[in-house]
């Protein structure tokens, strides 16, 4: 696990972006980019920071809706192609838990499925706290924390993923899961660590979600079961 650069992210930069392609996996397409989207209705204008920005899909889908958008990201190929993808954009080699801004530089600021990657989680949530403007908003889609605690899944008759495990939900730890040529580190932290440091920087709870697929698709049946994702909007005073 320590041999893993930045989270195993660098080693596992050209597996990830070949899995994304342009327009995001799966669960982004069908389950997440729908409820940022819905989270985000009044991005014209706004200058607007994503934290882990990867690749800088995230960004392109704001920029095209009129928002000034800023990605971050410590994996060079990841800017890189955030570049070249997004040519007019503007993109930053750098860590969350020390964010190259000023004071209360932007509108908003986005972790979208970034926080179990950062080992320095105290740090990057002062920092995103620090760089938003008072009255800004902090928008944040992460994997349910009851999802993260075990590397193998809980599985179907006929092999189908269901959920994952319980276990040692309160032990906050880093854990390594590998799938399609991508090995990375995660971390667990449980819920009441994870809104107890937003609430401890004076931030108010706007929005919690935990957002499903449509009904019409197979995988409906188990999100149902267990929400894979959350969602939550946080506002600076």
């Amino acid at each position: 696990m320590d041999s893993l650069k930045f989270g195993g992210w660098e080693e596992s930069a050209a597996a990830w972006i070949a899995s994304q392609g342009e327009c995001g996996d799966w669960s982004r397409q069908m389950v997440l980019d729908p409820e940022m989207e819905r989270l985000l209705p009044d991005v014209q204008g706004k200058r607007v920071l994503d934290v882990g920005c990867g690749e800088g899909r995230f960004c392109r889908l704001l920029a095209a809706r009129g928002a000034s958008t800023v990605g971050i990201d410590p994996v060079e190929a990841f800017i890189t192609q955030a570049r070249n993808l997004h040519p007019e954009g503007e993109y930053h080699t750098g860590f969350a838990e020390a964010l190259p801004f000023e004071d209360g530089s932007f509108d908003i600021v986005l972790s979208y499925l970034t926080l179990i990657d950062i080992p320095g989680f105290d740090e990057a949530v002062a920092e995103m706290v620090r760089v938003l403007r008072r009255g800004g908003r902090l928008v944040i889609a992460t994997i349910a924390n009851y999802q993260c605690t075990e590397e193998a899944w809980v599985r179907g008759p006929n092999g189908e993923k269901l959920h994952r495990p319980l276990d040692k939900y309160m032990e906050e730890r880093a854990m390594v899961f590998s799938w399609s040529g991508i090995t990375v580190q995660n971390w667990h932290r449980p819920l009441s660590r994870v809104l107890g440091e937003f609430l401890k920087h004076g931030l108010t709870l706007k929005y919690f979600g935990e957002p499903l697929c449509p009904e019409s698709d197979p995988d409906y049946v188990n999100f149902r079961r267990a929400p894979f994702f959350q969602t939550m909007v946080w506002e600076k005073s």
